[in-house]
């Protein structure tokens, strides 16, 4: 296989990213930029003898790879797992069964998983004085979200929920937020949304929900009681 013209490598911190050349089709793209058909691999060897070309290239046997998500450490060795997934979302299902198989056949113990394509973050322990609109224009400079839903869980306590548009853009948004969470406060906390994160705070809490588009900066309006969406 003729590599580097098929595909376009490129490290991002501790991702390396391998991705088809060619020219898809918008809808297309939109939809596996979402995280459709996305597997999940795991077990890889943390040495180097698992390269990210030689994943794509046992891959690509059973189709074109469309992407393929290495994560590394910062001495550059695989931490143990990647996203994968193929141009044709529908052949998923048929490497579930393909690439275990072919590792096996390889000698190596790689699994093949669906993919959660967790999206969803938790913002909590915010300092009281932060108003929600603020939040909400602090987090949109940090890293841009495609919805926000806040939940007062107490009398003037919240908790917010970012939604982003793939697996991939909420993990980055993850670390930025990290790296600046003080300025929420000093017992700030982002977190990986579970079922745990909303049971914790009770089932009858307020909230409010806003769905953005990218250039949304508008000013989130006063809270009124109950649910309401904008």
């Amino acid at each position: 296989m003729d590599f580097d013209s098929k595909y376009y490598k490129s490290q991002v911190n501790g991702t390396i990213s391998i991705i088809t050349r060619k020219v898809l089709d918008e809808n297309l793209k939109s939809l596996l930029e979402e995280g459709e058909g996305e597997l999940f691999l795991t077990c890889i060897p943390r040495n180097k003898s698992c390269s990210p070309e030689w994943i794509v290239e046992v891959a690509s046997e059973l189709g074109e790879v469309y992407i393929l998500r290495y994560k590394i450490d910062f001495s550059g060795n695989s931490r143990g797992y990647a996203y994968l997934q193929y141009i044709n979302v529908n052949l998923k299902e048929s490497a579930m069964e393909y690439l275990p198989m072919r590792f096996r056949q390889l000698c190596l113990p790689l699994r093949v998983e669906p993919s959660t394509n967790n999206r969803e973050l938790v913002l909590e322990n915010v300092e009281s004085s932060l108003r929600p609109w603020q939040v909400y224009q602090e987090m949109l400079k940090i890293h841009p979200f495609t919805i926000l839903r806040v939940y007062e869980y107490q009398f003037d306590k919240f908790f917010y929920i970012f939604g982003y548009r793939n697996n991939d853009s909420a993990a980055s948004a993850h670390q930025r937020v990290r790296n600046v969470i003080k300025k929420f406060g000093a017992h700030a906390h982002i977190s990986w949304l579970t079922a745990e994160s909303i049971l914790k705070r009770g089932s009858d809490s307020s909230c409010f929900q806003q769905e953005l588009s990218h250039n949304l900066t508008r000013r989130v309006p006063p809270r009124h009681r109950g649910c309401f969406k904008f």
